[in-house]
């Protein structure tokens, strides 16, 4: 009977109700980790259930790397920048949020600044700005198109994880554009630092800031801590 059902039903009305039980899902799932004490950090099964509910499998951070940007948010004095905005925007909106630290979040695809932007303002994310910021062409490669004087002179933590690594230069254009507003104590956490793509960018930045970098080798994948 259940199979008949299905046949007859219309294909948007079934996507329509599989939207909903994880639009459902994600919500039970982040309201459990809104309960959370102070300083207390959720669990990899909740995390699980977060990633799971939020839906964007093929970019999805990893347990590892959402664990270190939970607890750099718990502890850096701020502000933070976000190079592309997704789960982790709503977990730095949360635990660096409540200690009053905001977050400036880039985002270059429009429809996913609605989405992440619809997110912040469903679970009353205080000091999040999702800032629509199209792709641009720099000199020798692509990045943010900025709007300068509306972001901080300085930031202390920048959690990097875009633009995608299919554009011209990846995500290179970080320090070129914004290196005087990361500080010497401030940190980058860039994921997919074994990418190769990721590794070149690591490799300039070192070269040519003298970038300190630490590879965090994890079974979900590997990131990279940076000091400039």
């Amino acid at each position: 009977m259940l199979q008949q059902v299905k046949r007859v039903v219309p294909k948007p009305i079934k996507r329509r109700a599989k939207q909903a039980l994880q639009d459902y899902r994600f919500g039970q799932a982040m309201r459990r980790v809104m309960q959370l004490a102070d300083g207390e950090f959720p669990s990899r099964q909740l995390l699980g259930e977060l990633q799971l509910g939020w839906g964007n499998d093929s970019f999805a951070a990893r347990y590892d790397y959402l664990e270190e940007v939970i607890a750099r948010a718990s502890e850096t004095p701020g502000p933070i920048l976000e190079c592309g905005s997704g789960l982790t925007t709503l977990l730095l909106g949360l635990y660096a949020g409540r200690r009053g630290v905001r977050t400036w979040s880039l985002e270059h695809l429009p429809e996913w600044q609605a989405r992440v932007s619809n997110a912040v303002r469903r679970f009353h994310l205080s000091g999040v700005n999702v800032c629509l910021a199209p792709l641009r062409e720099y000199d020798e490669f692509h990045w943010y198109d900025l709007q300068l004087d509306k972001l901080p002179e300085r930031f202390s933590l920048v959690v990097c994880d875009g633009p995608p690594g299919t554009t011209r230069g990846g995500r290179y254009g970080l320090l070129p554009v914004l290196g005087e507003r990361i500080r010497e104590d401030s940190l980058i956490l860039l994921d997919d630092a074994g990418r190769e793509a990721e590794a070149e960018v690591l490799r300039r930045w070192a070269a040519e800031r003298n970038a300190r970098v630490t590879l965090r080798d994890a079974p979900t994948g590997t990131f990279a801590l940076v000091n400039c």
